[in-house]
């Protein structure tokens, strides 16, 4: 949970102003930090008290939803040859499950996180900005290579192999 990034809702928005949830002081203080760019990670450097827990009640009253990407990603490269079948795939995999897609990233994340540490966001920056399971896969070879040079390119493809998945 902690790579996660949220943003507020419009019910979010209207909390800020109208104060009619009776949030505490510090899910309040929380819903205003939520930006749509720091992961919960960079709330919990913050140092404010039980972020988990007060983003859970944020959730369980829809003031803030995750998003799969911070909002400054570079635009993927050209993955495939033929687009004409991506762009089909992409809109019916994305409205079909949108979570699945959240799920992989989240899991490549915490896969690639031990090997690039902090530069981790900049390598996996076209995996989080993926719109689709097919982008997904996309962004997976260009990861494949840069991570091959750190373990060789038979373990690289491994790693990369369970991601697909």
């Amino acid at each position: 949970m902690s790579s996660l990034v949220f943003r507020k809702t419009e019910g979010g928005k209207a909390e800020i102003a109208q104060r009619q949830a009776g949030l505490a002081p510090a899910a309040r203080q929380l819903l205003i930090l939520v930006n749509g760019v720091d992961s919960v990670q960079a709330l919990l450097a913050k140092g404010l008290g039980d972020v988990r827990g007060h983003l859970d009640t944020l959730l369980s009253l829809r003031l803030i939803e995750p998003v799969p990407t911070p909002p400054k990603a570079a635009p993927l490269p050209p993955a495939a040859p033929s687009p004409a079948p991506d762009v089909q795939a992409d809109s019916s995999t994305e409205s079909e499950d949108p979570q699945h897609l959240l799920a992989l990233q989240r899991r490549a994340w915490q896969t690639l996180q031990p090997h690039f540490g902090p530069d981790t966001p900049t390598v996996a920056q076209d995996l989080l900005a993926a719109r689709s399971i097919a982008q997904y896969l996309a962004s997976l070879d260009g990861i494949q290579a840069k991570l091959a040079i750190y373990m060789g390119r038979k373990q690289a493809e491994r790693e990369i192999d369970a991601l697909r998945r």
